[in-house]
């Protein structure tokens, strides 16, 4: 009987062992499979973080070229004012000049109030186009910006 105590002890120690043996085996297998599923996970999130940064980086790229056109537009649309403005000055100067040469010459009432009639009208005439111009420019720039940012929104889609 001891005999068949034994032969059942080694078959359940054997047994035992075995089981032992295949439960490692299985953990080791489930922590290499978890080692490999960590690596691709953080693989696939500097991927998803490199993506971000390079949509961001386009997004500031973009934003930039229509600051810088926008810039320059405007610049340009200063410069245009700049030289209707100094225009308007030097036509109101010479108006002005004239108007005082005919108004120191002998007294006529009558041509006096026509000298002063006409240089108010010229006057408006030359300030309402240049507000006309004035006007017209700030909507070219602002009208320029707007297809800039629209071309460069269309670029980042």
């Amino acid at each position: 009987m001891a005999q068949i105590a034994r032969n059942t002890a080694d078959k359940a120690t054997t047994a035992t062992r075995n089981a032992t043996d295949n439960i490692a085996e299985a953990g080791k297998r489930t922590s290499d499979q978890m080692a490999e599923v960590r690596r691709d996970t953080a693989g696939q999130a500097a991927n998803a973080i490199r993506d971000g940064l390079r949509v961001v980086r386009q997004a500031a790229d973009a934003a930039a070229e229509v600051e810088e056109k926008t810039v320059s537009r405007a610049g340009a649309g200063m410069a245009e004012l700049n030289r209707e403005l100094v225009d308007l000055v030097q036509q109101q100067t010479r108006d002005n000049v004239q108007l005082v040469q005919a108004l120191a010459q002998p007294a006529k009432w009558g041509q006096a109030a026509q000298l002063q009639s006409e240089f108010l009208r010229a006057s408006f005439q030359r300030t309402a186009r240049f507000t006309q111009r004035y006007v017209e420019a700030g909507q070219a720039v602002l009208t320029s910006a707007l297809s800039t940012a629209r071309g460069q929104a269309g670029k980042s889609a």
